[in-house]
């Protein structure tokens, strides 16, 4: 799985410094996410369909183009297994269901509004499995309301149709498995160049906040909760792709080997970044110390950088050598606060941070998950279920936009239903994000499809401009689904075209009227039917983060030889557990709301965790703890217990009483005054009602 070509860091640091200009809620998007080799594999497929097509002059083939490009996003991108499953399931799926779609458009309207509901409350019922399975589905439910609009009356009429789409669909599938093959290694390959990258990124922008000498406690506030939270995201994927691997294909490989000390290695780095950046941003820096300092941060950049491209180069050794470069860097940058704060040495062991997954015979592996699905669809037939009501949403939702463009007799109106259906998430703040996206990208695509139609015109020019679009759309789909929109439609339109030649721009114009009602009407639905406000999930998150952030202050004070690996392990959840939150945060301040206090406690609760994240690091890195850490500890674990009783929306048992910081290392001080700002955010006038809804109007 290659990916878009990288020749320096800088590139993406400059990328990096635009994204900062954004509103915080805004989603942030990184070009290293971009997978050139899935991009050039989709854009072979299709644009080979519509070659074929021009040789056979039969336009027909623009569907088989379109079912090669579904069948790629289809893909689950896992073992062999799975990806044969998951792209030769949709192409039978996407094959029957869409014909039978197109069989009830001809036999009347009544009909073909029975199907687009039913094939869509099926395709929203999937995510009670698995993300896989619903990715499969919603891409079946699309061809379906696509073929719509194909009524069909016959058999023999609706045969030449569905074969040359199946065709596009199997050909994608054996290009996929033959001269396309995606190595075994390669998905963990890139996603441990990934987090390399993201490691790079944490270091740059750490020496980017220690040479501005403006930078105050809110830019260090979002470089931990975007910048670190994005390197924490980054290594627990590389995790999953590795545990994901089968052990037919691990026994003994020495790949296997260099890439799970690598994911292991990567969390070592990352801790010590942790304690580096939160000492700097306590430290005083001179303007000689300052520039050192952030010297050798972008010098550990560059090497994180070039290690990670090394990973991605099949059969390449570890890149001991680069390693090496890092502890000498580290002791360049030694902080006032601890002149002792170094890169622990390479792990010695070479585990992949859990235990790997055993795959099964596969008529076993069928059996047992067809069991584990029908027991998920037994706990969920109840409309109590946050799958079966986002099944509803949908098909209500998808439904009435196909009544709407009907009524109005849109042209290409199904570009109306199929915004809709993709559109509409299980949460308001995930439909919002992706309804303004959707529209945005379109509309910048609708631009580009018409200036593209004043140079493109006939079938050859068409088949060989949709190849470098459609690279564009799979490749970037990761990266931003703005990015994905934008060259989606002028992708479909120039397909669109081939099909039945008109005016790109009128195809545009309405592919961009068509998106933007499609969003409204899942805008609308969203609110209207069960609306599940991610505020709701963000007062447990939070609460669960300010858990395992306390936990893992603990057991870092406390820290022994004996208990390093329970205290990686509170450092891991504590991180994930604060990653969640703040996702839902990012989601809940989406929500229009009558008032935002909770909100701000939640903000401000996250950047504290995320402090005394990096101020427990230093601890266990420094080692200067004083002889009083057995009455610190006590402490803490008092203040813990007062906190835990302010998020159950309890009063405090007792006064807080301060510690006396005096006698205490400089990490122990930021510690005790990190807690203490934690209690006293938890425990503010009217915290328990702030915790519970920020809904709430403010009591008189």
């Amino acid at each position: 799985m290659s990916s878009l070509p990288r020749r320096h860091p800088a590139i993406n640091a400059m990328v990096q410094a635009w994204s900062r200009l954004r509103p915080s809620w805004l989603v942030y998007f990184s070009i290293e996410e971009a997978s050139l080799s899935e991009g050039l594999r989709a854009a072979f497929a299709a644009t080979a369909m519509l070659l074929l097509g021009k040789w056979l002059n039969n336009p027909l083939f623009a569907w088989a183009a379109i079912g090669a490009f579904w069948t790629c996003l289809a893909d689950a991108a896992e073992s062999p297994r799975r990806r044969l499953a998951s792209m030769g399931g949709f192409a039978l799926l996407s094959t029957l269901c869409g014909g039978i779609t197109a069989f009830a458009s001809g036999a009347g309207i009544p009909y073909a509004v029975a199907a687009v509901f039913a094939f869509s409350a099926l395709a929203g019922l999937t995510t009670i499995f698995s993300s896989a399975a619903y990715q499969v589905a919603l891409l079946a439910a699309v061809a379906c309301i696509v073929l719509v609009d194909k009524p069909q009356h016959d058999l023999a009429a609706a045969a030449p149709l569905l074969t040359i789409y199946f065709s596009g669909c199997v050909f994608a599938t054996l290009l996929s498995f033959t001269v396309w093959r995606i190595h075994p290694f390669a998905p963990s390959r890139y996603a441990l160049r990934l987090a390399y990258a993201r490691l790079s990124e944490l270091a740059r922008d750490c020496a980017r906040l220690i040479e501005a000498s403006h930078a105050d406690a809110g830019d260090w506030a979002r470089h931990a909760t975007e910048v670190r939270a994005q390197a924490r995201a980054a290594i627990e994927a590389a995790y999953r792709s590795l545990l994901s691997m089968p052990q037919a294909r691990i026994d003994g490989a020495k790949a296997y080997q260099n890439l799970s000390f690598a994911a292991a290695d990567a969390e070592s780095v990352f801790g010590y970044l942790i304690a580096i950046s939160n000492a700097a941003e306590y430290a005083h820096y001179g303007p000689l110390r300052r520039t050192r300092a952030a010297r050798c941060l972008l010098a550990m950049g560059g090497v994180l950088y070039r290690m990670g491209e090394r990973f991605e180069v099949p059969s390449a050794d570890y890149p001991v050598s680069l390693r090496q470069r890092l502890p000498a860097l580290s002791r360049k940058l030694a902080t006032p606060a601890e002149q002792n704060l170094s890169l622990p040495p390479m792990p010695a062991d070479q585990g992949s941070g859990g235990t790997v997954r055993y795959e099964e015979p596969w008529p076993i592996a069928l059996r047992h998950t067809l069991l584990a699905n029908w027991e998920r669809l037994k706990q969920n037939a109840s409309f109590e279920s946050l799958g079966v009501r986002h099944a509803v949403r949908l098909a209500v939702a998808t439904t009435a936009a196909y009544a709407a463009v009907k009524l109005l007799h849109m042209p290409s109106g199904y570009w109306a239903t199929m915004a809709t259906l993709v559109v509409l998430q299980p949460s308001n703040g995930n439909t919002w994000m992706r309804g303004l996206e959707r529209a945005a990208g379109s509309a910048a695509g609708a631009a580009l499809a018409a200036a593209i139609g004043l140079l493109v015109q006939t079938p050859l020019a068409i088949s060989l401009v949709v190849f470098p679009l459609v690279c564009l759309t799979v490749s970037l789909r990761r990266v931003s689904y703005g990015l994905y929109a934008l060259f989606l439609t002028p992708s479909f339109v120039l397909v669109a075209d081939f099909a039945a030649p008109a005016s790109e721009l009128g195809y545009a114009v309405a592919r961009l009227e068509n998106n933007v009602l499609g969003c409204l009407f899942a805008l609308l639905v969203t609110y209207l039917l069960w609306p599940k406000r991610d505020t709701g999930d963000l007062k447990s998150a939070v609460a669960d983060a300010v858990r395992n952030n306390l936990a893992y202050l603990i057991a870092a004070l406390h820290e022994t030889p004996a208990t390093f690996a329970a205290c990686e392990a509170a450092r891991r959840s504590a991180g994930l557990a604060s990653n969640k939150a703040e996702d839902l945060l990012k989601l809940a301040r989406l929500e229009p709301l009558r008032r935002t206090d909770g909100l701000r406690n939640a903000k401000a609760t996250l950047e504290v965790l995320r402090r005394i994240a990096g101020t427990s690091t230093r601890l266990r890195m420094s080692r200067q703890t004083s002889a009083s850490s057995q009455a610190l500890g006590d402490w803490i674990a008092a203040s813990s217990e007062e906190i835990a009783r302010g998020l159950s929306g309890h009063a405090p048992a007792s006064a807080h009483v301060p510690y006396p910081i005096a006698d205490l290392g400089a990490a122990e001080a930021d510690v005790v005054n990190e807690v203490t700002q934690l209690w006293h955010l938890v425990m503010q006038d009217h915290a328990a009602a702030n915790w519970s809804d920020p809904l709430k109007p403010r009591r008189a």
